[in-house]
């Protein structure tokens, strides 16, 4: 499929679907991308980028907020480049990097806790209006519970890893993810908020095009780990295709293999859900934005306002659906009926891959 268009019969679902969902106060639009390692063959977009205050169809080159996506493709990633330029070690104590870093009495979180999301910290939102304090006791609060007691997801986590790998690394986030991610990967429309150019091409959320949707994302001077970054499906297809690839973009080694394969393999503790190192891996009766149809070894994350990014690499296949989902007028109750939605989709785009159709069940008309 080079000129990226997809089947017939994918299209038809995927309109059929886009427009139901549409209907039921689900998005007003969305961009859609799957692929292999060596190829970007669905790209698709379908419905409006905005309606207030002023229509804008969606583009497959439109920008998005990406949220917690940022937590996967941004933060987990310079972990990786950490760990190959032997900055960290990922089962040492949190406290041998940040020696003020707040821990349960009697627990010491690990690096891999905090990606895993069972360090102890509940998911509570810091609300500091001075940027450089909502760091600070993102960091230094005390966790609720023991490590490894319990899962829960907490965008502090990331939060605090975000600052650990400034910490390590001596710059700032976007720096560090620009000269060591993007820009080698030619990720040209990714970069950290808020944006302040190219505003037709940018998606708004319930805040304005290029503002941060994430509250404490956006409340601070600089960029933090958790949320924030802004993105295309066609960059993140070359993101994609990197991990897909074993590090590799084109004869540029972006992380070393033997880092890539162990950020990608399950290490949350017995008994608590899939996740690899800043990836979920739950099922689908446990995750349900995951598409039916993807292996066990599938990695993926998603975002608050509206997105979902698997990468399988078994099916050597990754699938990206970028929706406007909290552009909604009187901020309807979409979150879950956009998860499955999400779902449905990417068994769609996955169906060639496997020879079968996605089978989440079609949305309702009611």
């Amino acid at each position: 499929m080079g000129n990226n268009l997809p089947s017939k019969t994918i299209s038809a679902l995927l309109e059929s679907d886009s427009r139901l969902a549409a209907k039921n106060g689900i998005l007003h639009g969305l961009v859609v991308a799957a692929g292999r390692n060596d190829s970007l063959d669905v790209h698709w977009s379908w419905g409006s980028a905005s309606v207030h205050p002023n229509a804008a169809p969606m583009r497959k080159n439109s920008i998005f907020d990406v949220a917690s996506i940022t937590k996967a493709v941004a933060t987990t990633s310079a972990y990786g480049v950490c760990i190959d330029n032997g900055l960290l070690d990922p089962d040492s104590p949190v406290s041998r990097y940040l020696p003020g870093i707040g821990e349960f009495e009697g627990s010491s979180i690990q690096v891999r806790d905090l990606a895993t999301h069972c360090s102890g910290y509940d998911n509570h939102k810091f609300t500091s209006s001075e940027p450089d304090q909502l760091v600070h006791d993102a960091v230094t609060a005390p966790p609720q519970w023991p490590h490894r007691e319990r899962f829960v997801y907490s965008c502090r986590n990331f939060i605090v890893l975000g600052h650990l790998v400034e910490k390590l690394s001596g710059e700032d986030l976007p720096s560090f993810c620009r000269q060591h991610l993007f820009d080698p990967l030619v990720m040209k429309d990714t970069r950290f908020g808020p944006v302040l150019s190219e505003l037709d091409r940018v998606v708004p959320t319930q805040v304005p095009a290029g503002t941060i949707a994430d509250e404490q994302a956006r409340k601070v001077a600089h960029a933090i780990g958790n949320a924030g970054l802004f993105s295309t499906a066609g960059d993140l297809s070359l993101f994609c295709r990197m991990i897909l690839s074993g590090g590799w973009s084109g004869n540029l080694q972006i992380l070393k293999d033997e880092t890539l394969q162990w950020l990608m393999k399950e290490c949350s503790p017995h008994r608590l859900p899939r996740r690899s190192f800043g990836w979920d891996m739950r099922s689908c009766s446990e995750c349900t934005q995951r598409p039916t149809g993807l292996s066990d070894s599938a990695i993926g994350h998603g975002g608050w306002t509206g997105h979902s990014l698997w990468i399988d690499p078994v099916l050597n296949a990754y699938i990206i659906i970028l929706t406007n989902r909290t552009h909604m007028p009187g901020n309807p109750e979409n979150y879950e009926s956009s998860m499955l939605f999400r779902a449905r989709i990417g068994g769609i785009l996955i169906s060639p891959m496997t020879g079968t159709l996605g089978s989440h069940p079609a949305l309702s008309t009611n």
